[in-house]
């Protein structure tokens, strides 16, 4: 089935519609008449966990677990807390995403699907 999100100028293909504000189903016919009319949306891509080793993993990968552990030890005291004690985060995940920026990674590269987590 076919979901669309006007709002955020989304669609997504799946079994089951994303549980956000809206999203409604559409019929073939629907959809073909938005992209006739010249709407251009987005792929939907919901939120999945990577876990931490495998964020770690490709941090050194890239050379950069030194500058890694540096950003750590810097970080607030609750920051520090949440990464020692968490095993995985989402994908989207605001924090991390900075990091991955301050390193100088690309965090859709850093924080692509975790082959070891589904």
């Amino acid at each position: 089935m076919i979901y669309i999100n006007q709002t955020t100028n989304q669609y997504y293909i799946g079994d089951a519609m994303p549980e956000l504000a809206g999203w409604s189903a559409a019929t073939n016919d629907e959809w073909n008449a938005l992209i006739a009319s010249g709407w251009n949306p987005t792929l939907y891509v919901p939120p999945y966990r990577v876990s931490k080793d495998t964020i770690t993993s490709r941090v050194l990968d890239a050379g950069k677990l030194p500058d890694l552990m540096t950003l750590i030890d810097g970080l607030p005291p609750e920051q520090q807390f949440l990464w020692d004690n968490y095993a995985w985060f989402w994908n989207n995940n605001q924090t991390v995403i900075a990091m991955c920026a301050q390193l100088g990674l690309d965090p859709a590269v850093v924080l692509a699907p975790d082959p070891y987590l589904t």
